[in-house]
């Protein structure tokens, strides 16, 4: 890396003004594909690297972004923030990361006072932040763009991204059926996040479907934790009548349920089948490894940035939401029902 080149040098190379170079580092529109090729050239050839914090005095931007935080997942978090990461390094920002309490009644002035000490050109909500309106109250009346992902209302005019939980956890209660489960435990998310209730939704649309009932003691509240997903676990499998299935909404909860299983020397997936929500790297580094639904957690997070950079930039996206499809993801902890 050479710190020394300057945008006049480019300027010189590229046989442009500095003016010119500046729109085209900043992926201004309206500059002719002539002019963005031959800064692009003298870019790579001085491998020239844009000061961030320089382009923000000139532009009264900061360059930065911040991705707002809380959530008891950490795999989950990691690839939000990769996602976001990749997308700000490749258009010139930075992003700043602030974990935060969702439960704490002081959230609202403690968001206040990092957003007044650490100034940024926009922020990301994650859930259940994206939900929560004295916080979208205060970003609107600050005046910073934001937007959303996987919130569970949508009158706010930001724009937003998200996965189709209730279709995903659908299937994935359809594949467990098919397998001839028809006990299937599930164990919910935490109850302050929005796709909670659509992945809820969805195992209770196919239990429907196919006329399986509905019994409220298969049923358990987790948190999204390892140790919620044990502690469910444990109250499923001391009951008299024991599923042959537990589908728990994240892969973290899935990983307990398997520990647990282990505890109690039940064969997985010959004495239960085990699903889990996310396809995060715990799915794959227990055994057996765990059948999952892969949501593109990345993907969330890159495109969630993607819309940012452009309401920063008061450009215009296709849309104001983007949903995406899951997969699922078969591994070895599910098996044809042998009850």
């Amino acid at each position: 890396m050479n710190s020394k080149v300057t945008i006049r040098e480019v300027a010189a190379l590229a046989g442009v003004s500095v003016k010119t170079v500046s729109r085209v580092l900043n992926k201004e529109p309206n500059v002719r594909p002539i002019m963005q090729d031959k800064v692009n050239s003298a870019v790579a050839q001085l491998n020239f690297k844009p000061n961030p914090q320089a382009r923000g005095l000139r532009g009264n931007k900061t360059f930065i972004l911040t991705l707002l935080y809380s959530n008891p997942n950490p795999d989950y978090i990691l690839e939000i923030q990769n996602g976001a990461m990749a997308q700000g390094n490749a258009e010139g920002y930075n992003l700043q990361i602030f974990p935060c309490d969702h439960k704490d009644e002081n959230i609202i002035e403690t968001i206040r006072t990092f957003l007044d000490a650490s100034p940024q050109d926009g922020v990301i909500l994650t859930l259940p932040l994206s939900d929560n309106h004295q916080l979208i109250e205060l970003l609107e009346n600050k005046d910073i763009p934001y937007t959303r992902i996987s919130p569970l209302h949508s009158e706010h005019n930001s724009p937003f991204v998200g996965s189709d939980d209730q279709k995903a956890a659908y299937d994935m209660t359809k594949y467990l059926i098919s397998l001839g489960h028809t006990d299937i435990g599930f164990i919910k998310g935490h109850p302050d996040h929005s796709d909670t209730d659509k992945r809820y939704a969805g195992y209770k649309q196919a239990l429907k479907e196919y006329n399986i009932y509905l019994n409220e003691q298969l049923i358990k509240q987790g948190l999204f934790t390892f140790e919620s997903g044990e502690d469910c676990a444990r109250q499923l499998l001391a009951q008299e009548h024991k599923p042959s299935a537990i589908f728990a909404s994240n892969d973290c909860m899935a990983a307990g349920v398997l520990k647990v299983s282990k505890q109690l020397n039940l064969a997985v997936p010959a004495d239960l089948t085990i699903a889990g929500y996310d396809d995060t790297s715990v799915s794959q580094q227990v055994w057996p490894a765990i059948t999952t639904v892969k949501q593109p957690i990345h993907l969330l997070g890159q495109i969630a940035t993607q819309k940012l950079i452009c309401k920063i930039k008061q450009n215009t996206w296709d849309e104001i939401k983007s949903i995406f499809e899951c997969e699922l993801v078969i591994r070895d902890s599910s098996s044809i029902c042998k009850n």
